[in-house]
């Protein structure tokens, strides 16, 4: 097994990569968050092999799981937010991978809010998608981002069946559009003090 300098295994980071190309979508975000630990880790081994994770990305920009990669990349190395942010915007019209833009954007916005601000207009558009799985991410988005003035967007759904998956900040999960708006709703409620 080869290993960086650091010590980290480039067929470990390979096969983390590998992993964000999948079908299954809870494979995809192990992988996006097992990026995320190695960054927080070891980021001198993502610095390393940076070009070619970017490179990787960036041949097929449109690919699942690359969104949710750079998102944890950029949520564990503040010193790398604004540059993948950047990278991120290609993917807000993608329609493979704009759930998973919404997905990173938001984990980047719950540790650095301030950076994410002009970004917030494209989280909102990205709500009013024909397909529920982006609607329940954006739901979900705006309530842990706590969104300020969101609360009857998030109403407007209570009573909405449609079910998707969703990433959530622990796992994948299958709900109802109506469950989705409700938890938000509450976590925005709770952070107002209502």
């Amino acid at each position: 097994m080869t290993t960086t300098k650091g010590g980290t295994s480039r067929y470990l980071i390979r096969d983390i990569v590998a992993g964000l190309y999948g079908v299954n979508m809870q494979k995809r975000f192990e992988a996006a968050l097992a990026l995320g630990r190695l960054a927080k880790d070891d980021p001198d081994a993502v610095t390393r092999v940076w070009n070619r994770i970017f490179y990787a990305f960036d041949d097929t920009m449109s690919c699942w799981g690359a969104a949710e990669g750079l998102g944890e990349i950029a949520r564990n190395m503040p010193g790398m937010r604004t540059k993948i942010l950047a990278l991120l915007r290609k993917f807000a019209a993608d329609e493979a991978s704009c759930q998973g833009f919404v997905w990173a954007v938001c984990r980047i916005g719950q540790v650095d809010r301030q950076l994410i601000e002009d970004i917030i207009p494209d989280l909102e558009r990205a709500g009013a998608s024909p397909a529920a799985c982006m609607v329940g991410q954006t739901l979900w988005a705006l309530g842990e981002l706590g969104i300020a003035g969101s609360e009857d967007r998030l109403k407007a759904f209570l009573e909405d069946i449609r079910e998707t998956w969703i990433y959530e900040n622990d796992a994948v999960r299958h709900k109802t559009l109506g469950e989705i708006a409700g938890e938000a709703l509450k976590k925005l409620q709770g952070r107002q003090g209502l």
